[in-house]
Parts: structure tokens; C-alpha cells; sequence
């Protein structure tokens, strides 16, 4: 997280107590497909893409939703996520239909940890079914999480858990390819 009015300082370091993650079991991953059934059906025919429109969705995320909404993507810490795109480690993960964009998520993946840092959404119900077919990607791919740092209301019925920081340091260790040491 940035802080705006600290624009020119460090970049302030954060680190919860509990972190909010999706586990990429089958099982964990088919409970959120039954949850979300109902999006699931409405986005027939959309196909997860990456990186096609990775501004777009990096632009979007860092917008406020209302006019009292805040930030916490920065233009700095924008700048820091397009460097990490460049690099191969930050990416968009998006759902298109009909050749339209109807939700992206800016992720950063490292060794076999993703971290899902914040969506956008367009197309309702583009928002679950981006959730579900990300989650399913990286399970494809041998990743061993998705964290999504804060649970909210939604990433909980979802069916994010909490994690203690020492439990998720020892996951993270592991999913870089680091000794547990």
C-alpha cells in the first residue's frame, strides 16, 4: 500500500497479522464455483485472457469507486506495478465477452505464490466469474495460493480464510522455493 500524502518519502511497508487467502484445492476452488453459480452461468462464453489490457485495468484499479473512496494505488506505486509488468512478475488477469473487457485483477506473481492485488469490474457478475476462472488458472499452473491480504465481506463468502502471519510466512517460504529454516 501507498500513502499519497507521503509521495515523496519510502514506501511505507505493511504487514497484516492475518492475511486473507484463497487456497487452490479442488475442493476449495469447487465451493466457490457453487457460490457463484449464478455469475458462472451469466458469463457463459467469456474467456479469461492476460496482460491484453493491462494498463486498462492497472488505471482502473486505482481510480476511487465513489468520491469518498481513497486510494491506495498511487501514481507512484502504478509506476512500481507497471515496472514489475515489464519484468515479467505483474500482470492482468482479465474476463472479456463479445470482445469486451468485463473485469480485470492486477496480480504479481512470484515462484509459486500469486498475489492478487486489486479488481476492477465493468460487466456485472464479471467480477465472480474473473475470481473463479483466475483461481483455476493458477491451480493449473501449480500455484500454491492466492492471497488477497484484507478479507473483505466478499472474498470471505467467497471463500477466502485468514491466515496467522507466521503460518503465511512459512507458505510464502515455500511457495519461493526458500528453506523453512
Amino acid at each position: 500500500m501507498d500513502d499519497a500524502e507521503e509521495a515523496f518519502g519510502p514506501l511505507p511497508f505493511y504487514a497484516a497479522d492475518e492475511r486473507a487467502l484463497f487456497e487452490l484445492d479442488e475442493r476449495t476452488r469447487a465451493r466457490l464455483r457453487r457460490r457463484v453459480r449464478r455469475s458462472l452461468r451469466a458469463g457463459a462464453g467469456w474467456t479469461l485472457r492476460t496482460d491484453t489490457a493491462f494498463d486498462t485495468v492497472l488505471d482502473a484499479c486505482a481510480r476511487p469507486r465513489t468520491p469518498r473512496d481513497g486510494v491506495w494505488i498511487t501514481p507512484r506505486l502504478a509506476g512500481l506495478y507497471r515496472e514489475l509488468h515489464g519484468a515479467g512478475h505483474a500482470h492482468s488477469f482479465e474476463i472479456h465477452a463479445g470482445g469486451r473487457l468485463g473485469a480485470g485483477m492486477i496480480a504479481v506473481l512470484v515462484g509459486r505464490a500469486a498475489m492478487l492485488e486489486s479488481m476492477a469490474h465493468w460487466v456485472s457478475h464479471a467480477g465472480n466469474v474473473l475470481v473463479a476462472r483466475t483461481l483455476d488458472h493458477l491451480a493449473e499452473r501449480g500455484y500454491h495460493f492466492a492471497d488477497v491480504q484484507m478479507a473483505t465481506e466478499h472474498t470471505m463468502r467467497l471463500g477466502a480464510r485468514l491466515v496467522p502471519r507466521a503460518e503465511y510466512e512459512r507458505r510464502l517460504r515455500r511457495a519461493l522455493g526458500q528453506p523453512l529454516g
